[in-house]
């Protein structure tokens, strides 16, 4: 058995190198021109200062539910359009209008900034539901990755504040546990990395004994805390270092008798939605399946 290495404590410009490094290898790998976007892009100026979102079917005069989607890059990197590409079939086939977020990056802003900033788009939208064509009452949300972290602590937070009125939670292979080190999670072949996953965390927040708060690692939630949760629809990735935590949190939701709806890709790896792959058309199927049965079949 390999020794685990050590934590290291890295300054800010070293956290910025290294990060610098692999937004490079993204760059190179997801690629993109403002010419490719379909979303309509705009800003808000909410309760935390002006946020960057895309949107798609706005233009329709009907008033519709909304879904609001949040990218992945492991809180350091990554933008709206990586999911671009899938939102406007999701809005058209789901019959929903979507607000695509681009969220303030870690290390630059830090815990609970982005968080804060999600939190204050969906606030604008219900205030602005009649600007934007949407029904207030029917709204859900939904991430991928990072993104998928930030929409269970979206739902944690509307638990005890009651505001948002969420009906519907997507996660796709979630990232629920930022406190655990990544070298004692379960390593599949094809998993991300230990060590770029030990910066990731560090950066969107330092402080190790923090990062059990529920609000950054919901797996430490209680039952109590998930207990008002909406239905919640899970996909988790057999080849992900992240499943079991996300299916972990899947059981307490299960606990709290919560509707869940869960399926593991088991030859899929973290990220697999992302793709026009036979797994990721499925995924993204089940989502437009479950925006349709929470949002309008009721």
């Amino acid at each position: 058995m390999s020794r685990r290495p050590k934590e290291k404590v890295y300054s800010r410009e070293q956290l910025q190198k290294k990060l610098n490094f692999y937004r490079g290898i993204m760059s190179f790998v997801i690629g993109f021109s403002p010419k490719m976007r379909v979303g309509k892009e705009l800003f808000l100026d909410t309760v935390e200062g002006k946020v960057r979102i895309l949107t798609y079917n706005m233009e329709k005069p009907e008033k519709l539910p909304l879904f609001v989607n949040i990218h992945g890059g492991g809180f350091v990197m990554g933008h709206a359009e990586m999911d671009d590409p899938y939102m406007m079939n999701v809005a058209n086939k789901a019959n929903v209008k979507i607000i695509n977020i681009d969220y303030s990056l870690s290390p630059d802003e830090v815990f609970p900034k982005a968080l804060d900033e999600c939190i204050g788009v969906i606030k604008y939208a219900k205030e602005h539901a009649e600007e934007f064509g949407i029904d207030p009452d029917k709204i859900a949300i939904g991430g991928h990755s990072s993104g998928a972290n930030f929409s269970t602590a979206i739902c944690l937070k509307d638990a005890e504040t009651k505001e948002l009125g969420i009906k519907g939670l997507i996660l796709d292979y979630p990232p629920l546990d930022i406190f655990t080190d990544p070298y004692l999670k379960p390593q599949p072949k094809g998993s991300l990395s230990n060590k770029m996953g030990r910066i990731f965390n560090v950066c969107y927040c330092d402080s190790k004994e923090e990062r059990k708060n529920p609000l950054i690692s919901p797996v430490f939630a209680t039952i109590d805390q998930v207990q008002s949760f909406p239905p919640t629809l899970i996909l988790t990735a057999g080849r992900d270092s992240l499943c079991k935590e996300a299916e972990d949190f899947r059981d307490k939701l299960l606990q709290a008798g919560i509707t869940v709806t869960h399926k593991r890709f088991e030859d899929s790896v973290h990220g697999f939605t992302l793709s026009d792959k036979p797994d990721a058309v499925e995924g993204w199927q089940m989502m437009i399946d479950f925006l349709k049965q929470n949002l309008w079949q009721k």
